[in-house]
């Protein structure tokens, strides 16, 4: 099914009371009325809270209520590299949504996946949905790495600089544009490559620990980006069944539909 552009499919429920996806959309504005849950934003690897700023005015206009965090030494935050954990990513997502009073959805770019699995082990009675957008989806009891380094086709994988004595990673710079950025305009490109900042890698190794109880309580869904040259769109779809995907989304677009089509990513995340 195509609206607006991108491709909505729709997946077995795992319970007879959640409304298929089809659903969804044919009652859109109706349920954006009904639902219209706190979306929270968790960035990638390297970018910042600062990479949602095209689409969270989009989300406003619609009536929806957004946040958008820095990770722990990413993005404005100041958090030394060497004491940057998956667990302090955890705790700042924890943080922000105790300040929030209703259920939210939370939705992970990338690394971001990452975070949010293991925010909704821990938080899974006060989220609504996770969003997986081009985001890594790990099983209990594995690591980011465990698929990043085994993405022989990604320009990460292929360009990546480990700084050992730093514990950090980055991308060579030549090669930012078409890793991340390969629909954007110059304009964006230009102004998201001057914000990256060093990767810690600590939490790239730590596997995450995961329950049916917990995290297997809570919807989830998956936006994948078919033109992903960071993580690409064969390892994406390797990683969709671990999730047990509710909903699935398909955007033919580059790593950062944030900038490439933020309208259209708006577009699916009212949907859900």
């Amino acid at each position: 099914m195509i609206v607006n552009n991108v491709w909505y499919n729709v997946i077995a429920s795992r319970s007879k009371n959640f409304l298929p996806l089809r659903a969804i959309i044919g009652k859109k504005s109706e349920m954006n009325n009904q639902t219209g849950k706190p979306i929270v934003f968790v960035h990638g690897a390297w970018h910042g809270a600062w990479c949602w700023e095209k689409v969270i005015p989009i989300l406003k206009e619609k009536g929806h209520e957004t946040h958008a965090l820095d990770l722990p030494g990413l993005g404005q935050d100041e958090t030394p590299v060497g004491e940057v954990t998956l667990d302090t990513y955890v705790d700042a997502v924890k943080q922000l949504v105790s300040d929030i009073d209703d259920k939210v959805i939370l939705v992970g770019h990338s690394m971001g996946g990452l975070v949010i699995t293991q925010a909704a082990e821990w938080l899974s009675d006060r989220i609504h949905a996770l969003v997986y957008l081009a985001a890594f989806s790990p099983k209990d009891g594995e690591a980011l790495s465990d698929y990043a380094w085994n993405d022989s086709r990604s320009y990460v994988t292929r360009y990546k600089q480990v700084n050992e004595a730093e514990g950090s990673v980055t991308v060579d710079p030549e090669k930012l544009p078409a890793c991340f950025y390969g629909m954007c305009s110059a304009e964006d490109t230009q102004n998201a490559i001057a914000r990256l900042r060093p990767q810690p890698l600590a939490p790239l190794t730590r596997p995450v620990k995961i329950t049916p109880e917990n995290y297997g309580s809570v919807r989830r869904y998956y936006i994948e980006c078919t033109k992903d040259q960071a993580l690409t769109w064969p390892m994406q779809q390797k990683m969709q069944p671990n999730a047990r995907l509710d909903g699935l989304f398909t955007l033919e677009t580059d790593h950062s539909p944030f900038y490439s089509c933020p309208g259209d990513l708006a577009d699916c995340l009212v949907q859900i």
